[in-house]
């Protein structure tokens, strides 16, 4: 949900829903999924988990004055997972963590633990283990039960040219230490190449936005499906919804007002499937990458009420 590539994802699905093309100019939907296994059929999942990136990441929205850099208080009670970050300070992770636990459950960015997020490259595992074990010892001091903890591992690494290979060391090392914990990836719509679904995550998700009705939109649908179609037995699908509004939604047709309509389109297509766990938003706070970007907090009072009301039906399951 947050990473370098954002506006890339924006205008490639600009590009998608204006056309109906993909970036070859062909009206195709990605590539066939070649598999001399088929996956087994995972066991339908029931939709029970909501919330936005970017709540307590040190993010400051550009559209307030008030300083503020963590949304927690705003999104508490209509949402039960949302984007924790770490700042790689024992005494601040173990703080935060424990005030998480007090009002949803921590979607918790463990990238940077693990990875330069400049070059994508894995840090020398001295530097790994350092922070890795800094990670645990807040994980402890703060009481949580880790089983609450959804650990983002990454976020849009194919189109950041990270290899999935590379990531699974660190999938490995967060299963070893937290087996009853979740491990979650996020990728970037592309028109070229078919999703990949690693074995080592049970949840799974893709950013595409500036779509009115991504059920309404075959591209969309079959990435979606070819995702589906790859899951294993305890995994799920996380739809990410568009909860922003940018120039290039302006662009594509979208107004703020707009956005409401959207927010109910994304509710429906999760609703609509039994391999959907999660129904997360990019985002609630404006700014996360660049001052044009409008959250919910920044948009007309019905879009925010009805991501409110979206969010206390998810969580009231």
């Amino acid at each position: 949900m947050i990473g370098p590539a954002r506006l890339s994802s924006i205008a490639a699905m600009i590009a998608l829903t204006s056309c109906g093309m993909d970036e070859t100019g062909s009206a195709s939907g990605p590539a066939p999924i070649s598999s001399s296994t088929p996956a087994p059929t995972p066991t339908p999942v029931v939709l029970s988990q909501f919330g936005f990136a970017a709540i307590a990441c040190d993010h400051d929205d550009p559209f307030d004055n008030d300083g503020k850099t963590d949304y927690s208080d705003e999104v508490a009670g209509f949402s039960n997972l949302n984007q924790v970050c770490l700042t790689g300070q024992g005494d601040i992770d173990t703080a935060r963590l424990a005030d998480t636990a007090q009002s949803y459950d921590p979607l918790l960015y463990i990238e940077p633990a693990f990875f330069d997020l400049g070059t994508g490259a894995p840090h020398p595992p001295d530097v790994a283990e350092a922070l890795w074990t800094s990670v645990q010892q807040s994980i402890t001091s703060s009481g949580i039960d880790p089983a609450r903890i959804v650990f983002y591992l990454s976020d849009e690494p194919t189109l950041r040219g990270v290899a999935l290979a590379d990531l699974e060391p660190a999938a490995t090392q967060v299963r070893s230490a937290y087996p009853t914990s979740k491990i979650l990836l996020i990728e970037a719509y592309t028109a070229t190449d078919a999703p990949v679904i690693p074995a080592y995550v049970d949840l799974w998700g893709f950013n595409a936005y500036t779509v009115p009705d991504p059920n309404a939109e075959p591209l969309y649908t079959d990435y979606l499906d070819a995702a589906s179609a790859q899951l294993r037995d305890g995994q799920a699908l996380v739809i990410l919804g568009d909860g922003i509004h940018t120039p290039f939604h302006a662009a594509a047709g979208l107004s703020e007002t707009d956005m409401a309509a959207v927010a109910v389109n994304y509710l429906n297509l999760a609703r609509s499937r039994d391999d959907v766990a999660a129904l997360l938003v990019y985002t609630w706070a404006g700014g996360v990458d660049n001052d044009q970007e409008r959250g919910v907090r920044n948009l007309p009072l019905a879009v925010q009420d009805q991501w409110r009301a979206i969010g206390n039906s998810i969580v009231a399951n």
